[in-house]
């Protein structure tokens, strides 16, 4: 008889930030607890938005900045994580060059490029010695930069199959903050966990004090709410019936829908709206689909339906009468007609709108605005060409790696809507939000090492 040699199967090798390939290590354990101190970021920072007081800000601000550099040394220890490729690392050095000249204290920078009205410069006991007026502010936005940018980088490194599991995550935070948010309305609750006051009784706004965040956040993770279920090799759901698969998407994507419409949030709605078109867009495009597969109509049916029968878009249609009473409009065409030319130029320093803008501020405007309502112009304010140009290196880089896949059709179309949002709110400052967009980018930024086969058509 013939000798028969035994076939020996080796393990499957995860390449640094791309899908699994032959001839790869097991996954270190300490590449496991990264994704789960990441996971745990996702899951409990919506949970801290009760309400935005200084102390509950501060308070996920640094459990953000715990949670990166706690991933950053299990990501070290893994062995499986590199260090940032040169173009990260040059965006980081920009931004972080910027920002030490912002808050260095010489009063020439703060004479040449602070945004200081000239009678400061007449007192003779005291003058400007940064050029931010607010370096306190400007180092908090560059140590949540620094998270931020940590954990974008930790996403693309993160082999695909533990990826999905952040997906996984971030789905069941939408739903999470879907479902409570519609129960807590529905039951006409007038508190957060029992802990802080429900801000608006009478809409949907979760664990968010705030409605139009609470739509931003919902807008963003939309998209990633019905596709998850069609995602190629997600743990556990790809194993369900195709039948099963399908009437879960209907129904996460009826319930986060009818959430976010339920917040009665203009922008909110209208950057979900688009973000869900968006992805039915390139999902139907990436399957070669588009007019032949009948699921993109039934999904945007069932719920508009369940928004419809539960709430009537009596709120949502009030609110968009309600145009009259809009006072942010008039706060951004304020300082695009009378923020000073060298605001635009050289920035008023990262966190330092506040402080700038009270020059602008008439008196019948009143209150404290932090923010722009107006994310992008109020980084450009801040950061000056500087901070367009790093604006402008995202962009190229994101076009540079386009590809479409279920997972990235959802990924692109959130975070497309949520530039929408940009366009009129602050939702890109709050930490819930600004951890999952890292993970987003991060993801869509990381350099593929081979493409991915192609997906099932089951559906």
């Amino acid at each position: 008889m013939l000798a028969t040699r035994k076939r020996v199967r080796r393990p499957r090798v995860v390449h640094l930030n791309g899908d699994p390939a032959p001839l790869a290590p097991a996954l270190a354990p300490a590449l496991v607890a990264m994704t789960m101190i990441l996971a745990a970021l996702v899951l409990v920072l919506p949970l801290m938005m009760g309400q935005r007081t200084a102390d509950t800000m501060t308070a996920s601000a640094l459990l953000l900045m715990i949670g990166a550099v706690a991933a950053t040394l299990l990501g070290s220890l893994s062995g499986q994580v590199a260090l940032p490729s040169r173009g990260w690392l040059i965006f980081a050095g920009l931004f972080t060059a910027w920002v030490v000249l912002q808050v260095l204290p010489w009063p020439t920078l703060a004479r040449l490029f602070g945004p200081y009205p000239e009678v400061l410069w007449q007192q003779h006991d005291w003058a400007p010695r940064t050029w931010s007026p607010d370096p306190g502010a400007t180092l908090r936005g560059w140590a949540a930069f620094v998270a931020l940018f940590t954990i974008a980088w930790l996403t693309s490194q993160l082999p695909r199959r533990l990826r999905l599991w952040l997906w996984i995550t971030v789905v069941a935070s939408a739903l999470f903050q879907g479902v409570y948010g519609l129960l807590a309305h529905a039951g006409g609750a007038t508190e957060i966990f029992g802990i802080w006051a429900r801000n608006n009784v009478g809409m949907v706004h979760g664990s968010f004090s705030n409605r139009n965040l609470y739509a931003g956040y919902l807008a963003l993770t939309w998209p990633l709410v019905a596709a998850i279920w069609f995602v190629r090799r997600v743990p556990v759901i790809h194993q369900w019936p195709v039948e099963v698969r399908g009437a879960l998407s209907l129904i996460s994507a009826g319930i986060v829908g009818a959430a976010m419409l339920g917040s009665a949030s203009r922008l909110g709605a209208a950057g979900g709206v688009l973000a869900m078109a968006l992805m039915l867009l390139l999902w139907g495009h990436h399957r070669q689909m588009i007019g032949r597969s009948p699921w993109p109509g039934v999904a945007a049916a069932i719920t508009a339906l369940v928004a419809a029968t539960w709430y009537g878009l009596t709120p949502l249609a009030t609110r968009l009468l309600a145009t009259g009473e809009e006072v942010r409009g008039e706060v951004v065409a304020l300082v695009l007609r009378e923020a000073p030319s060298n605001w635009w130029l050289f920035g008023v320093g990262l966190g330092g709108f506040e402080a700038a803008f009270k020059q602008l501020q008439p008196g019948h405007i009143g209150g404290w605005w932090d923010y722009l309502h107006n994310d992008v112009l109020q980084f450009a304010l801040e950061m000056g060409l500087m901070g367009v140009a790093l604006l402008l290196m995202v962009a190229v880089a994101l076009w540079r790696r386009w590809r479409l896949s279920t997972e990235r059709a959802a990924l692109y179309a959130g975070l497309g809507g949520m530039g929408i949002i940009a366009l009129g709110d602050f939702s890109w400052h709050i930490p819930a939000t600004q951890v999952v967009i890292a993970m987003m980018l991060g993801t869509l930024l990381a350099r593929g090492r081979r493409p991915e086969p192609p997906e099932s058509s089951e559906i």
